[in-house]
């Protein structure tokens, strides 16, 4: 019979932004909630823990804890899903997704000095590169073989799904959701951006390393460069923004 993850016994997660959130600090037990969440979410991908449970684990009223989750979801931390009975459509519970501003507080990586929950202190994973010198790179550098068939993408795909491995659905999504990142602007640049078979080597061995919440948050940062068409090559982007949230999750669970 499968264990059901319960919560964090050893440790919480909770970025510094949380941490220092001036408003949050005035009910510090809904920054202890957020660790609840944050160690659950790493490892299921949603939270569903019980207000029942919360409260015994806050030593508070499972009225108070609907109101930390009101505060939390205010700010765009967590996003409440109800769950809805197929037969007569009654709500019999609710789960816990990560929210917008959980998400951008993780992208920012471990090296951000956040100050109070203040914004003026993110520092971008990488430093943003100019139009004007993308352009150039594009037009010294770039080679682009417009001769490419639609089939080859899905050859590649079709690849790595022969392979006998046990698929995780989310994570499977998110594999095809940084190919629509990456070939978003592929249209108006009559372009085929298509990695190669080594690279999606790498891809599907970093999906399977990487929790849940630093995947939110790759998503999130890879189509924010992409839409600012930062990225000259953006695989090999993407696989080092996935290697550096692996390497801030060992050094995490190090201390652990």
């Amino acid at each position: 019979m499968e264990k059901v993850f319960e919560g964090s016994k050893t440790f919480l997660n909770i970025p510094v932004g949380i941490a220092r959130d001036k408003q949050l600090l005035k009910k510090p037990k809904t920054i202890l909630l957020m660790g609840e969440i944050i160690s659950m979410l790493n490892v299921t991908g949603e939270f569903f823990m019980s207000n029942k449970k919360i409260s015994e684990r806050l030593q508070v009223s499972t009225r108070t804890v609907n109101d930390y989750l009101d505060i939390l979801e205010k700010k765009k931390l967590i996003i409440r899903e109800k769950i809805v009975s197929d037969k007569n459509n009654a709500i019999i519970g609710r789960k816990i997704h990560a929210g917008a501003t959980l998400v951008k507080y993780i992208s920012l990586g471990w090296g951000s000095t956040l100050h109070e929950g203040s914004e003026a202190g993110f520092t971008p994973l990488v430093k943003p590169t100019s139009h004007k010198k993308n352009r150039d790179n594009r037009t010294t550098n770039r080679t682009v073989n417009k001769s490419s068939s639609s089939s080859s993408l899905e050859d590649h795909g079709n690849s790595i799904k022969n392979q006998k491995s046990e698929e995780d659905p989310k994570k499977e999504k998110v594999y095809k959701q940084l190919f629509q990142i990456a070939r978003m602007n592929d249209q108006w640049k009559g372009t085929r951006t298509i990695p190669t078979p080594d690279q999606i080597r790498q891809l599907r061995m970093l999906l399977y390393q990487c929790d849940y919440l630093s995947l939110d948050a790759v998503l999130q940062t890879f189509s924010e460069k992409m839409r600012a068409d930062q990225l000259f090559e953006p695989w090999k982007y993407v696989l080092q923004l996935m290697r550096d949230k692996i390497a801030a999750q060992r050094s995490y669970e190090s201390w652990g």
